[in-house]
C-alpha cells in the first residue's frame, strides 16, 4: 500500500469515527427575544414518530444528552408558549438554539397543577400542594409526600429505604444529623423537595460506578433563602408525679443559603420529648466507617410505646454547623455538638427459659438511672468536581455514660474516646480513573462493672488504619476497577477482674483485593465485586484467606417499572470481643466464656426486589423477598440459674437461616388530599440453642434445642386534609409472632395491636388538637393488656407568635407490659410511664 493509500485511508477512517468520538449531545436553548436561558425545555429525538430519548434543560438553559444511536433521527425542541423546532440530526455534538414566543389559544378548560413531577431519576414535589396552616415544622410536611415516610426517630425514607443523604439547597450542612434540619426549620420556608435516585455524590464517578443511593434536597423559597430564621421557646407545666414541676426551652438559629449555611441550636427539656436524636447520624451516604465493639453495654431503655410516654429525663442539646460552599465544587464544613442527659426508670422484668427437660423462672424489679455526656466534633474539607475528587474528613467523638441500680447493686460505666481521619482522592486521566483512600482511627473504650463483691475494668485499645489503591476504566458500558490495598489493627486489652491484670491482644494485618466489574447494556445493568483478604492474627497465630464475591443484576422496564437480584458471600471473624478466649462478667448475673476458641462464620444472603411508581397517579410500590444463611464454627452454651447465666463458647458447627418478605405502597390522592401508606413484613428464623444441665445426680449434659420464630406485622397510615379547618391522622401497627422451640413446646402467639389517631380542629387562629392512643398486648398464655391514652392540645397562633397548651394522658395511666420472644426465652417487662401532665409553652420566631 503506497502513501497516498495510507492517507486516503486514514482521512476516510477518521471521517467515518469522528461522529462517534463526540458521545453527547449538548448545548443552551434561549428565549428569541430576552436571550434568557429557559429551563424545562424538552428535546426529544424520535426515530420515526416514537420517541427513543429526551432530555430537559435545567435552570440555566442547559441540557445534555447521552448519544447511543446511530442514522438520522429528528430533534423535536419544544415548550409551552414557545414554537416548536424540529431538526434532523445523525451525530451527537452541540446545538445551541433560540426558541421564538407564540401565542397560544386555549380553550375553556380547568387546569389542575400536579402536585409532583419526574426528570429522570429525580421526583420533584411541590410542597406548596401538601402543606397546611398546621404544619409547624418540614418534617409535618415531609411525611405527607407519596412515597416517603418520616419515623419516630426522624429517619426519612424513600419507597421504605432510608435516604443516603440529606441537602439543603444542594448542601450538607448537618453531616447526616438532619433532624436538626428536620425539626427546627420552618415548614413554610421550604418551596419543595426533591427525590434524587441512583444519586452518585462523586462526581468523579458519576456514569462510571452504578450508585443505588437516595438523596434529599430542600428548596427553599425566595424569601427565605440567604436569611436567618431564629425561633426561641419557653414552657414551663406540672406533672402528677409528687407535684413535679416540669420546664422546656429552646433557641435556634438557622441560615440556608446557597454559598453558605449554619445552624445553631440549643434546647433542654424534662418532659419526655426525646432531644438525643439531633445528634444522631442518620444517614451512612458512603463515608468510611470503622465499627467498634466493646465489652460491657448499657441496659437499653425502650418498649413498643411512644418514647415520649416513658422517658423520664432531664436532657440538655447544644450543636452548632457551619458550612461554606466556595462554587459548585469546592466546600468546608464545620460542626460540634453535645448531649446531657439524666434518665431514670422504674422496671421489672419477667423472664422464661425454656429448657429440654425444665424451665426456669426468673423475676426482677428495680430502678434505673443513667446520666450520659456525648459530644462529637467534625471538619470536612471536599473538592468534588468532575475531573478531580478530594475529601478529607476528621471526627472527634466522646462519650460517657454511667448507669446505676441500687437494688440490684450495679454500677456500669462505660466510655469511649475515638479520633479518625478518612481521606479520599480521585483523579481522572484519559486512559482511567485512580483512586486512594486512607482511614486512620484511634479509640480508647475504658468501662468498669461495680459490683457489691468487687469491681471489674475494661481499658480498650485500638488503633485501625487502612490504605488503598484503585484503578478504573470504562468502554463502551463495560466498567472495570481494581483495588488493592493494606489494613492493620492494633487491639488491646487489659482486663482487671482481680488484682492481677489480664492483658490480651488481638492485633491483627491483611492484605486485600477486589476486582469490580459493572456492565451496562440498555435496561440492564449487572456488578461483579470480587474480593480477597489474607489476614493474619498475630497473637492467635491463626491466618485466613476471605474470598467474599457479591453479585447485583438490574432490569428497568420503563420509567414506573425496576427490578434486581442480589446474592453475596461474607466470610469473617469474630469482632474484639468475641475473639477474648477468658471468662468475663458483663453484669450482675451474667457472664461469658471464650473458651479459648476463634469463632468464624460463612453468610449468605440473597434478595430479590420489584417496585413500581407512578408519579402522576401519586403511586408507589415496592416488594422484597430475603432470604440469609449464617454458618459458624462455634456456639454458645448457655446455663441459666436463679443466680447466674453462664453463656460458655463450644466448638460446635451449626447454622441459622432466615427468610423475611417485605413491602411498601404509598398512594396519594389529589382531589381528596389524601395520603395512605401500608408497610407489610412477613418473616421467618431457624436457630439452634446448646443449653448445659445437671441431672438429679449432679452430672451436667449439654442438649441442642431448636427453634423458630415467624413474626408478621402490617402498618397501615393515613393522613387526610379534606379542608383548611379539619386535619386527620391515623397510624396502625399490627404484629403477630408466634415461637416453637424442638418438637413439643410451641409458646402462644403473640397479637400486639397500636392505633394512634390525631385530629386537628382550626378556627381562625386557634387550633384544637386531639389525640388518641390504644395498645392491646399479649403478656403470654391467655393475658393481654389494653392501655388507652388521650392528650388534648390548644394553640393559638398569631404573626410569629405561638402558644400552646396541651393536658397529657388525661386518663393518669402510670403502667405498662409487654412480652417479647426470643431464641428459647419469653421475656416480660414492666415499667412506668409518665402520668398526667399539662404544658404551657410559648414560641416566638425572630
Amino acid at each position: 500500500m503506497n502513501k497516498k493509500t495510507i492517507i486516503l485511508f486514514s482521512l476516510f477512517l477518521f471521517h467515518f469515527l469522528s461522529p462517534t468520538c463526540a458521545q453527547t449531545l449538548s448545548g443552551k436553548i434561549t428565549d428569541a427575544e430576552t436571550n434568557q436561558p429557559l429551563e424545562a425545555v424538552m428535546i426529544s429525538v424520535l426515530r420515526g414518530n416514537i420517541t427513543i430519548d429526551y432530555a430537559l434543560t435545567d435552570a440555566k438553559g442547559q441540557f445534555s444528552l447521552p448519544w447511543k444511536h446511530s442514522g438520522m433521527l429528528q430533534l423535536n425542541i419544544s415548550l409551552l408558549g414557545y414554537k416548536r423546532e424540529m431538526r434532523n440530526i445523525n451525530a451527537a455534538g452541540i446545538l445551541n438554539l433560540s426558541l421564538q414566543p407564540e401565542a397560544i389559544v386555549l380553550k375553556e378548560v380547568q387546569i389542575r397543577p400536579g402536585r409532583i413531577n419526574t426528570r429522570k431519576d429525580t421526583v420533584r414535589y411541590d410542597l406548596a400542594q401538601f402543606a397546611s396552616s398546621k404544619d409547624v415544622h418540614i418534617k409535618d410536611v415531609l411525611k405527607k409526600l407519596p412515597g416517603v415516610d418520616v419515623d419516630e426517630n426522624g429517619q426519612v425514607k424513600y419507597k421504605g429505604k432510608a435516604i443516603d443523604h440529606y441537602f439543603v439547597e444542594g448542601m450538607d450542612v448537618t453531616g447526616g444529623r438532619y433532624n436538626q434540619i428536620n425539626n427546627n426549620l420552618s415548614a413554610k420556608a421550604v418551596k419543595s423537595a426533591e427525590i434524587m435516585e441512583n444519586y452518585q455524590s462523586v462526581k468523579a464517578l458519576k456514569g462510571k460506578i452504578n450508585s443505588d443511593e437516595v438523596a434529599l434536597n430542600l428548596k427553599l423559597d425566595p424569601k427565605a433563602r440567604e436569611q436567618w430564621i431564629a425561633n426561641g421557646t419557653l414552657g414551663t407545666g406540672w406533672s402528677d408525679n409528687n407535684d413535679k414541676i416540669l420546664w422546656e426551652g429552646g433557641l435556634n438559629a438557622l441560615q440556608l443559603g446557597k454559598g453558605k449555611q449554619s445552624v445553631y441550636n440549643y434546647k433542654t427539656n424534662n418532659n419526655g420529648k426525646d432531644l438525643s436524636n439531633e445528634q444522631t447520624k442518620l444517614t451512612g451516604n458512603g463515608q468510611q466507617q470503622v465499627p467498634l465493639s466493646g465489652f460491657l453495654s448499657q441496659p437499653g431503655i425502650s418498649a413498643p410505646l411512644d418514647k415520649n410516654r416513658l422517658l423520664f429525663n432531664e436532657t440538655h442539646t447544644l450543636n452548632g454547623n457551619r458550612m461554606y460552599k466556595w462554587n459548585d465544587d469546592r466546600s468546608l464544613r464545620l460542626q460540634a455538638g453535645y448531649t446531657h442527659e439524666l434518665i431514670r426508670q422504674q422496671r421489672g422484668n419477667t423472664q422464661i427459659y425454656y429448657q429440654p427437660t425444665d424451665t426456669i423462672q426468673i423475676d426482677e424489679t428495680y430502678h434505673y438511672r443513667l446520666r450520659s455526656d456525648i459530644a462529637n466534633l467534625e471538619l470536612r474539607y471536599e473538592d468534588n468536581s468532575s475531573r478531580n475528587y478530594i475529601s478529607n474528613r476528621f471526627t472527634v467523638d466522646g462519650e460517657t455514660n454511667r448507669g446505676h441500680s441500687e437494688k440490684l447493686g450495679q454500677t456500669l460505666q462505660t466510655s469511649q474516646l475515638s479520633a479518625g481521619n478518612y481521606f479520599n482522592l480521585i483523579r481522572n486521566r484519559e486512559s482511567g480513573t485512580w483512586e486512594f483512600r486512607s482511614t486512620t482511627q484511634y479509640a480508647y473504650q475504658p468501662a468498669s462493672l461495680l459490683l457489691e463483691e468487687g469491681k471489674s475494668k475494661f481499658n480498650q485499645h485500638n488503633f485501625y488504619t487502612d490504605n488503598s489503591a484503585a484503578y478504573l476504566r470504562k468502554y463502551d458500558g463495560f466498567t472495570q476497577q481494581y483495588k488493592a490495598g493494606i489494613q492493620g489493627e492494633r487491639a488491646t486489652l487489659k482486663y482487671t477482674p482481680t488484682r492481677q491484670p489480664n492483658d490480651f491482644n488481638a492485633s491483627h494485618l491483611s492484605l486485600h483485593i477486589t476486582p469490580y466489574f459493572q456492565l451496562e447494556r440498555g435496561k440492564w445493568l449487572a456488578t461483579l465485586s470480587l474480593p480477597l483478604k489474607a489476614d493474619r492474627y498475630f497473637s492467635q497465630q491463626r491466618s485466613f484467606l476471605f474470598f467474599n464475591p457479591s453479585m447485583y443484576l438490574r432490569y428497568k422496564l420503563d420509567y414506573h417499572w425496576t427490578f434486581s437480584l442480589y446474592g453475596s458471600l461474607k466470610r469473617s471473624a469474630g469482632d474484639f470481643s468475641d475473639l477474648y478466649p477468658g471468662l468475663y462478667q458483663t453484669d450482675y448475673r451474667t457472664w461469658r466464656d471464650g473458651n479459648g476458641l476463634f469463632p468464624t462464620s460463612l453468610t449468605q444472603t440473597y434478595n430479590l426486589y420489584g417496585e413500581y411508581k407512578n408519579t402522576v397517579q401519586e403511586f408507589f410500590i415496592t416488594a422484597a423477598l430475603t432470604y440469609s444463611r449464617s454458618n459458624r464454627n462455634t456456639l454458645f452454651e448457655q446455663s441459666v440459674s436463679e443466680n447466674a447465666i453462664v453463656y460458655t463458647r463450644r466448638e460446635l458447627p451449626n447454622h441459622n437461616d432466615s427468610w423475611n418478605l417485605s413491602s411498601t405502597l404509598s398512594k396519594g390522592i389529589y382531589d381528596w388530599h389524601l395520603k395512605t401508606s401500608l408497610t407489610l413484613l412477613l418473616s421467618r428464623s431457624n436457630g439452634k440453642q446448646l443449653t448445659r444441665l445437671a441431672d438429679s445426680e449432679g452430672n451436667r449434659q449439654s442438649l441442642l434445642q431448636t427453634y423458630r420464630y415467624d413474626y408478621l406485622k402490617a402498618e397501615p397510615k393515613i393522613i387526610w386534609s379534606p379542608a383548611d379547618v379539619f386535619e386527620a391522622e391515623y397510624h396502625a401497627t399490627l404484629g403477630y409472632g408466634g415461637s416453637k422451640i424442638g418438637s413439643d413446646t410451641r409458646l402462644t402467639p403473640l397479637l400486639d395491636f397500636v392505633q394512634r389517631l390525631h385530629l386537628t380542629f382550626s378556627i381562625g387562629q386557634v387550633d384544637l388538637r386531639l389525640s388518641g392512643e390504644h395498645y392491646r398486648n399479649d403478656l403470654g398464655g391467655d393475658a393481654h393488656l389494653n392501655t388507652v391514652f388521650a392528650d388534648a392540645s390548644l394553640i393559638y397562633k398569631r404573626k410569629k407568635w405561638r402558644l400552646e397548651a396541651s393536658l397529657n394522658n388525661l386518663f393518669n395511666k402510670k403502667e405498662y407490659a409487654y412480652t417479647t420472644y426470643s431464641t428459647t426465652q419469653s421475656y416480660t417487662s414492666r415499667l412506668n410511664i409518665r402520668p398526667r401532665e399539662a404544658m404551657v409553652t410559648i414560641n416566638h420566631q425572630f
